[in-house]
């Protein structure tokens, strides 16, 4: 099955919520001066996990990044 992935970009208020974002999607980048983590996932689930994300107490905002990564053939 071939899926593109997404890269979404969540800003968070604690570093306690970061460590959520791993049940989410494949996470590349965490950084916990700035607040953000660096997540891609696939992009027929893209809906689904963004409101999941939302529901979380501590989630400032989140954007969807300008990569998105081709399936492998």
């Amino acid at each position: 099955m071939d899926q593109n992935r997404l890269q979404l970009i969540v800003y968070t208020r604690k570093n306690n919520v970061q460590q959520k974002m791993f049940q989410f999607g494949h996470v590349v980048y965490i950084s916990k001066k700035m607040n953000y983590v660096c997540l891609y996932i696939n992009e027929n689930q893209k809906d689904y996990v963004i409101g999941k994300i939302r529901n979380l107490h501590g989630v400032q905002r989140i954007e969807i990044g300008p990569e998105v990564l081709e399936a492998i053939k």
